[in-house]
């Protein structure tokens, strides 16, 4: 891939697309692992191999969504390789002995996950999240002026402080970019994602894990907030 020409992706397509097939969503798998793997200690690696295939964790089907993504926007040059490696028959038990395989996937996913497009990783977790979260609170800030200011952020992030069930530093930054990412309508500069690209990808299984807290700790908190903005009135 030529590093000097960096193509724009629509990560708009769904793992249970038609175009899905086995060998993708192996090499997706195979993607996750690779990402996440110096995270855990040698004995710990075989366990992650199985949660990534057998169990359906939030994030970890987030990491697979965006791999997806990014096979199916390869480039001509890239597919042709790809179709040689897809001819062969592939268990994904035996996918970290293919030494031909992982340096693919490190070269045409991880390298690129890692490095220039980390901060589309990190805009692709934040948006995954965004829409996991079922809530009418997005709806009344949604336009609204007296929300996006930085003193409504502020009033977010210390009513997470308060709550009962507490947060991880990285959890608490990754709700607060989740909320000024919904404020900014999806549109933060590039070095904020970045920053989520590299928290996500070193606390991919734990922020799985516990997706469920983080839901309900971003739900309180905004509810709260949005309370203690009206409170004090439109702004004048």
């Amino acid at each position: 891939m030529n590093k000097n020409t960096i193509k724009i992706i629509d990560f708009s397509l769904f793992r249970d697309s038609k175009i899905a097939t086995p060998i993708i969503d192996s090499i997706s798998n195979l993607f996750v692992y690779l990402i996440h793997q110096n995270n855990f200690e040698v004995a710990q690696k075989d366990t992650f191999l199985k949660v990534i295939v057998e169990k359906n964790l939030p994030m970890v089907d987030m990491a697979k969504q965006f791999a997806f993504n990014l096979i199916n926007n390869f480039s001509d040059e890239t597919r042709y390789e790809f179709s040689a490696i897809q001819i062969k028959e592939i268990g994904f038990e035996n996918m970290l002995d293919n030494e031909e395989l992982v340096d693919f996937v490190e070269m045409e996913l991880v390298d690129p996950t890692t490095n220039f497009r980390k901060w589309e990783f990190g805009k692709f977790a934040v948006q995954h999240f965004s829409n996991g979260i079922n809530t009418m609170e997005f709806e009344k800030i949604k336009g609204n002026d007296d929300f996006a200011t930085k003193e409504f952020v502020e009033s977010f992030a210390s009513s997470l402080d308060s709550q009962a069930t507490k947060l991880d530093d990285h959890e608490k930054l990754f709700l607060i970019v989740a909320l000024r990412h919904k404020l900014s309508e999806n549109n933060l500069n590039m070095a904020t994602y970045d920053l989520m690209g590299s928290s996500v990808q070193r606390n991919l299984l734990g922020m799985s894990l516990r997706m469920d807290i983080l839901k309900n700790s971003f739900r309180e908190s905004l509810s709260l907030t949005i309370k203690n903005q009206n409170r004090k009135g439109p702004k004048r």
